[in-house]
């Protein structure tokens, strides 16, 4: 199927947000990539892919009834036998031929130039739209990269990057069929690709789409191959309509929010932000999160729902041999951190109930990530966010932004989830919060004590949780320090299932971590990728077991 031509900017009746800057121009068409020989210029674009400085989400709509339930592009540069040179790599075997650089291909996102607010920033309250998706394969780095060149404009590129002695090159290139902005990427076990995409779904009016109306070209996942096959690709607006035509149509994918993809036994599942019907109460549409299954074989819609998260400002996903993982972050209905096993359904659990009143965007939190834990009998996840420890609300900060951790039963869905009794009562600290106007009381670790230490004068932003192995994981946040905070770099520390320290906290680099796209294990070490648009770049920021940090620069 074609994909659609339209060129938007985000917005939507009720919010003023704009999660990507708008673009115009460039190609629709699915295609491969021939790098050129020439080196492109070094160029920056200007636009700064930051969201408005005020977006407004209208009122949080309470849990109601939601229903759930090959072509072959011409050329490919695709990942193969390596060409036999007169060199060889320290292992004897012929090192990876390069088929291009960065700068003959796209200008990337600059997070470090485009991407700077911090804890007192208006827009870190939300989500944000994925701009470098990392997959990773050993020591290989899959990676689907938004392509700046005119603005975010419907272009982005997959890029399968390899080790060549201690720098990483760019072994295939592929430029995948897509919508307007990249919402995730997933590769299953016989490595097959699969991507996300969706409209910038700005034309919509208080009338526009009709409450219940389902549209195509707004959400599209396609399969593909390294060779330039497409296996399917599928419009999930109408493949929604097609399973259940009661269930919720998307509207202004990502909004207020960001976008995960994520791949297992054989079935896909995407969730992203997303606004409802309009709401004639308050004249806007609310916003939400929603949840769609895929079957990883046909592209089929087999599932449109998931747990009830309304606003629900970030979201993470991943799929854990049992079952599809959620976490989201919301503000209202509930006012949580909240965790789920999706297919088969557990129902949400909260993993940290967060002051403030109900519906109020400013939840004082960021979502960090969950990971499993391995080799305890009974706790089987581990939960990261960064949140305040104090109980006041007035202001966008109202404390240090501290980091913590909580652990799940591996069985969690076996008790009551009004219970609490799914998380570790054995962790040493407790924070009682006023919620939605309710006195509850969090059970977790604080692996930072800002509070204490600086007077309320510094905040952990962006927190990162990766998994090492043997239960063991590397934590990454950025500091910012002051009354009116600075950015004072990234730090890092690595601790054990448990939350014990091993590695105490240290400083890693000056460089920004990337505020919609997640950190990921490296070859037993943990890593993320940002871009650099000046110079036409990427930079892999990896840091192993004791805090050493590499910067790997991909030209």
């Amino acid at each position: 199927m074609a994909i659609g031509t339209g060129r938007r900017t985000w917005a939507a009746l009720g919010f003023s947000w704009l999660a990507a800057c708008g673009g115009v121009g460039g190609s629709d068409d699915a295609g491969t990539v021939t790098p050129s020989t020439g080196t492109s210029e070094a160029t920056t674009t200007g636009v700064t892919g930051e969201t408005d400085a005020n977006p407004t989400t209208g009122e949080a709509t309470e849990p109601g009834s939601t229903a759930g339930t090959g072509s072959t592009a011409s050329e490919t540069t695709g990942p193969g036998t390596p060409t036999a040179t007169a060199e060889t790599s320290e292992t004897g075997e012929p090192p990876p031929m390069p088929v291009g650089t960065i700068a003959e291909l796209l200008v990337p996102f600059d997070t470090n130039q485009q991407d700077i607010v911090g804890p007192d920033g208006w827009e870190t309250q939300y989500g944000k739209t994925p701009e470098i998706v990392a997959v990773p394969l050993g020591a290989a780095i899959d990676l689907l990269v938004q392509d700046y060149s005119e603005g975010p404009n419907g272009r982005a590129f997959l890029l399968r990057l390899e080790p060549d002695a201690d720098d990483y090159v760019i072994t295939a290139a592929l430029e995948p069929p897509l919508l307007d902005r990249i919402m995730g990427l997933a590769r299953d076990p016989e490595g097959a690709l699969y991507v996300a995409s969706g409209a910038e779904d700005d034309d919509i009016t208080l009338d526009d789409p009709q409450p219940g109306e389902h549209r195509g070209d707004v959400v599209r996942v396609v399969k593909q191959t390294w060779d330039g096959t497409v296996h399917f690709d599928s419009d999930v607006g109408l493949g929604r309509e097609g399973l259940d035509p009661d269930s919720e149509p998307i509207v202004n994918p990502m909004v207020a929010a960001t976008a995960r993809l994520a791949w297992g036994a054989g079935a896909l599942a995407l969730v992203h932000g997303n606004n409802t019907d309009t709401d004639w109460n308050i004249m806007a549409r609310h916003q939400k999160a929603m949840t769609t299954h895929l079957d990883a074989t046909s592209g089929a819609v087999t599932r449109t729902s998931s747990i009830w998260v309304s606003h629900s400002f970030d979201q993470r996903l991943f799929h854990d041999g049992d079952g599809f993982i959620e976490l989201h972050l919301g503000d209202a209905y509930p006012r949580d951190v909240s965790f789920a096993r999706v297919e088969p359904d557990s129902g949400g659990y909260s993993l940290l109930a967060i002051k403030g009143d109900t519906g109020n965007n400013n939840t004082f939190t960021r979502l960090g990530d969950a990971a499993p834990i391995a080799g305890d009998p009974t706790y089987g996840y581990l939960a990261l966010f960064a949140t305040e420890s104090t109980t006041g609300t007035d202001g966008l900060v109202a404390g240090s932004r501290e980091l913590a951790v909580v652990r799940v039963r591996r069985e969690f869905a076996s008790e009551p989830a009004e219970s609490g009794m799914h998380l570790d009562p054995a962790l040493p600290d407790t924070l009682d919060v006023m919620s939605g106007g309710q006195q509850r009381q969090n059970r977790l670790r604080w692996l930072t004590h800002y509070q204490d230490e600086d007077g309320g004068q510094s905040h952990a932003e962006r927190p990162k949780l990766v998994p090492l192995g043997d239960d063991t994981y590397v934590v990454l946040w950025e500091r910012w320090d002051g009354a009116a905070p600075e950015f004072a770099g990234t730090w890092g520390m690595v601790i054990d299932a448990g939350g014990a320290t091993l590695v105490p906290a240290a400083w890693l680099s000056d460089a920004h971590l990337p505020r919609g796209d997640d950190a990921f294990p490296l070859d037993g070490a943990a890593a993320w990728v940002t871009g650099d648009a000046a110079a036409r770049q990427l930079d892999i920021h990896i840091v192993d077991a004791t805090l050493t940090y590499r910067h790997v620069v991909v030209e």
